[in-house]
């Protein structure tokens, strides 16, 4: 598959991420490491130490959705675990540059769009924590699309990314069939998000930092380790440049 670069914009990081739901990502919903169930309780300070899922939106019909489905798809057959994605991050300020590894899971209506998980038998203790799971996806999405401006809004009420212009003129100010003024009703109020609006999370598994400055390198990587949930942390090694 030909490689892709895009620029988005960065939306904040997630906060109170259930722990579920990196395991489900990041390994590929297995509740065992080395043998050792780690399903239950993380505890806290293993809670507060996967705070870095990276958000940020996308409409469905996108190409880059289509792409990483298929290269989903790919991987899976081939039974390999695998980053999908990495985002280059760069500080002309400080001249700091940031490479982070690791998966994305896009969010819609109906939670995400495809998942991670291996596993083929699921009882309803699963299917409780997925719903769980869900809950709190679906209302991190009707926040951030309250969030957006007007105009961005208005992105998702449009026809397929891509396809050929085309508007209409009322008084002198162009507008688009179909598209609700700043994604609101008659009386000002927003409407839902639309099936086409998705939030784009991004679960790091590997950062490597460069500072020109001085030239200091680390590259953090998160471990599941082997010793159940306290095992799991990120791991950091300085590197020559």
């Amino acid at each position: 598959m030909e490689p892709r670069c895009r620029t988005v914009v960065f939306r904040g990081f997630l906060k109170g991420v259930p722990f579920g739901a990196v395991e489900d990502v990041l390994n590929n919903g297995r509740v065992e490491v080395d043998g050792v169930n780690v399903e239950g309780d993380t505890g806290g300070e293993t809670k507060e130490s996967y705070n870095c899922v990276m958000k940020m939106i996308t409409d469905v019909r996108s190409n880059k959705v289509q792409e990483l489905e298929m290269f989903h798809e790919m991987k899976s057959g081939e039974g390999k675990d695998s980053n999908t994605v990495e985002m280059v991050w760069w500080f002309p300020k400080s001249s700091e540059q940031y490479r982070i590894s690791g998966r994305l899971q896009f969010i819609g209506s109906n939670g995400p769009l495809f998942s991670y998980t291996d596993n083929d038998v699921k009882d309803d203790d699963d299917d409780n924590t997925t719903d769980r799971n869900n809950c709190y996806f679906m209302a991190e999405r009707k926040q951030q699309w309250g969030n957006l401006s007007d105009m961005a809004r208005e992105q998702f009420f449009w026809e397929k990314p891509g396809i050929p212009y085309s508007s209409s003129s009322a008084d002198g100010v162009e507008s688009y069939a179909g598209v609700p003024p700043g994604g609101r009703d008659d009386d000002g109020k927003l409407l839902p998000p639309p099936d086409s609006f998705l939030i784009m999370l991004l679960y790091p598994s590997k950062i490597d930092y460069l500072r020109l400055t001085d030239n200091y390198r680390q590259i953090d990587e998160w471990d599941w380790g082997g010793d159940g949930c306290s095992g799991r942390h990120w791991k950091s090694m300085r590197v020559n440049p």
